[in-house]
Formats: C-alpha cells, structure tokens, sequence
C-alpha cells in the first residue's frame, strides 16, 4: 500500500510541475574542500603496519642469482626464453601425464629486464604485472602451422619449436627436429590471455581441448627460481637455435 501510495504521489508531483509555465533559476554552491588538510587516521595507519611490513618482506625475498641481466630485447629474447622455461616446468607439474609440445608466451607481456646478481619476488611482479594463468591447449597441426607467422611477425618468446626464417618467410618450421604434421595435434602450454585471442593468436581460439590449473603465469617463474636456487643453479640468460634469422 505505501508503495503505490508514493508512485500515485511521484506521477501527481510530476503532472503539477508539466503544467506550471513559471520557472525558478537556480544556483548552486559549491565550496572547495582539500583532502590534504585531512589529518591521518593514526588508529588505521597503526593498524596497516604490520601487513605492509609483510608485503615488503616477502616481496624483498631473494629467490635466485643470474649471473648477468636478463634482457627482453632481440629478436630471440634471453628473458622470453627464462618465461617459457618457466611455464613448461610449472606445466608439467600442473599437467601431469600430458606431452608439452610447445610453450608460447607473447613479447608485450614482459614489462622490466631481470637484472644481474640477486632476483626478489619484486622483480618477478615488475617483469609479469599481470594475472595471467597457465593453460594447456590441444589444437590441430594444421592450426599452428597457420599461427607460425603470427608467433614470428613480433618475434612473441617460443619454446619447442625450431623456425627458420629468410626475407621475413618461414622456411622450416619442426617440433623435435620433426616436421610438423597438419593431421596430428600438438599440446600448446600458454597464458590463458593468449589463449583467448589477445595480442592476435586468433589461431588458438576454440582449441580442441582446454585444461585449466590456476596458476598465474608470474607464480610459476617464482617457482622455477626457487627450484634453481635450491638445487644450485644461477640463471643464465642465454639463446639457441630455435628461431634462425637469415636474409
């Protein structure tokens, strides 16, 4: 009852103010008001403390050692190699029991360098700021065939496949030094960003299969440094001869 009580209210309102010729300028104040002269909470400052300490603690950790500074630049990126080792050792411990052919990670992903000697958690958040995830695609022989070029176009970080290229053509493409077969399919480890067609790998939408893990792409580099530096190892930035250049 009080509900159609007030809609009858609002349309008379309305109906009284349609038919009333005279109008009534208007004017607002406004008054400045300037967050700077607000004094701090202290109670909440005091209470915020101990959890930025934590945050700062745990992202100054030292997890690895490079032994020089992992670069995202050339047409073969040392730090887009170090990304894909990343993602093919946390996949095959989220994917276990299935083959990983290839690992494909995109070059406008990588946002710092690594720098040489001592790698914290925050050089891992400032290299990969985003959320991305590890998935696992099953597509056609026939479909990557036709995204070798969009893998190669901007030079987008690869592991396990061997790409010749002269004058900007692909000359050979293999997997396991083996030409790749359009009728088979082939396991793509990649970021679920990727996945759904960012940064134009239109060619890895609607795959055969999908396999999700729920681990961010940045957590598994995290993972891959501890696993070297407890047993052992420095990074080292390196290149080989998965991507020839020639012209």
């Amino acid at each position: 009852m009080q509900i159609k009580f007030r809609i009858l209210y609002l349309s008379f309102a309305s109906l009284l103010l349609a038919c009333n010729p005279h109008y009534t300028e208007q004017k607002t104040k406004y008054q400045h008001y300037s967050l700077q002269n607000e004094k701090e909470n202290e109670a909440l400052k005091l209470a915020i403390i101990p959890y930025s300490e934590k945050v700062k603690t745990e992202t100054e950790k030292v997890i690895a050692v490079s032994s020089e500074a992992i670069i995202k630049d050339r047409e073969q990126s040392p730090l887009g190699n170090f990304i894909c080792d990343a993602m093919k050792f946390s996949a095959q411990i989220e994917f276990k029991g299935s083959i990983c052919n290839v690992v494909i990670s995109n070059r406008g992903g990588m946002r710092a360098t690594l720098p040489k000697g001592e790698i914290r958690v925050r050089n891992i958040f400032e290299v990969m700021p985003f959320d991305n995830e590890l998935v696992m695609l099953t597509i056609t022989g026939k479909k990557l065939l036709e995204g070798l070029n969009t893998i190669t176009e901007k030079y987008h970080p690869f592991l396990g496949l061997q790409i010749k290229i002269k004058n900007n053509d692909i000359l050979e493409a293999l997997i396991n030094n083996e030409t790749i077969d359009s009728t088979k399919t082939y396991n793509i480890i990649t970021s679920d960003y990727i996945a759904n067609g960012g940064d134009n790998f239109a060619f890895l939408q609607n795959p055969i299969e999908t396999k999700h893990c729920n681990l961010k792409i940045r957590d598994a580099m995290i993972t891959y440094c501890i696993y070297l530096t407890e047993n052992g190892k420095q990074l080292v930035p390196y290149t080989d001869d998965r991507l020839i250049i020639s012209k």
